[in-house]
This record gives C-alpha cells, sequence and structure tokens, in this order.
C-alpha cells in the first residue's frame, strides 16, 4: 500500500519508523473518454389526469390538513398587480380553486352511503381498515368510485373537470 507523503510544516521531532516507507505519489492525467453516441430519449405525449382521481388528490391533501401551509399569511402579495396595492397572487387563487374542488368532493363523498364512504377512504389511504367483512373491498370501491364520479359530474364547481 502506498502512501501519500505529507508535508505540513511540521518542525518538531517525530519517532522514527523503521518498515514504512514514503512515497511520493502524483496525479495521473485522466485519460481521454470517448464521447457517448446520443441517446435517444422516448417522451409519451401528455395526457390529461382522470377528473375522478385529480378530485381525490386534491382531497386528500384537504383531508389531511396540507393544504394551507402559509397559515394564512399573506406574503408580500400587494406588490404584484397594477399599483394599486390589490394585485392578485396566482397561487393563492391556484389554491382556492383546489380546496374549492376538495370541499365539493368532501359534499359528494359525505352524501353517499356508509359502505361507499368507507370504500373511498379506505381507497384513498385515509382509513387503514375495512370494517364490513361481509362486502368485498374491490368490488364495493369500484362502484363507490362510478357512483362518486356520476356526482361530481353533476356538480357545478366539479363539473368542468369532467
Amino acid at each position: 500500500m502506498q502512501r501519500e507523503k505529507i508535508t505540513l510544516g511540521w518542525a518538531g521531532k517525530s519517532a522514527p519508523v523503521a518498515d514504512i516507507t514514503f512515497v511520493e505519489v502524483e496525479a495521473a492525467a485522466p485519460a481521454a473518454q470517448a464521447v457517448p453516441a446520443r441517446a435517444v430519449v422516448a417522451v409519451t405525449a401528455w395526457t390529461d389526469p382522470d377528473p375522478l382521481d385529480l378530485c381525490l388528490e386534491l382531497w386528500k391533501h384537504w383531508m389531511a390538513g396540507d393544504s394551507d401551509r402559509d397559515l394564512g399569511a399573506k406574503t408580500m402579495r400587494g406588490l404584484s398587480g397594477e399599483g394599486d396595492g390589490h394585485g392578485i397572487d396566482l397561487h393563492e387563487a391556484q389554491q382556492a380553486n383546489d380546496i374549492r374542488i376538495a370541499q365539493a368532493t368532501n359534499a359528494a363523498i359525505d352524501s353517499m352511503q356508509r359502505l361507499h364512504v368507507w370504500a373511498i377512504y379506505r381507497a384513498c389511504s385515509l382509513a387503514t381498515v375495512w370494517r364490513f367483512p361481509d362486502a368485498s373491498l374491490m368490488d364495493v370501491a369500484a362502484e363507490a368510485r362510478a357512483q362518486l364520479g356520476e356526482k361530481l359530474r353533476k356538480n357545478i364547481c366539479t363539473g368542468l373537470l369532467f
């Protein structure tokens, strides 16, 4: 094993070491690497998300209580306007729209049968236990998604997504 020679400007005395020889190691110049050929990357076209999945995702964030991370504080929004101090913050407007969609989804879920409500909660990982031993979770969740999709399609707030 080779060790590098260490010179730190030590002026003191060191104990003599008999069996170790220090060899100065110089870094070798890196070898020229071949330039890899350009790789072709396959890119899929943009597909709109499923409206029901979007509503359920917004509802999950709203149910978790993470939708308002700024604790209601309004940050510098008076500086982003036409000069009148009443500017519109696009982030805040999008967050308000997401909350409206989540509340409409919550109202639609609450209007369903208890079995279907619990299936939606379980499918969205908000409930940990399936409390209906006589019903199949997969079958009931499919029925609940279909029923929720119809309710959200008829809702004025979420109907534009479908």
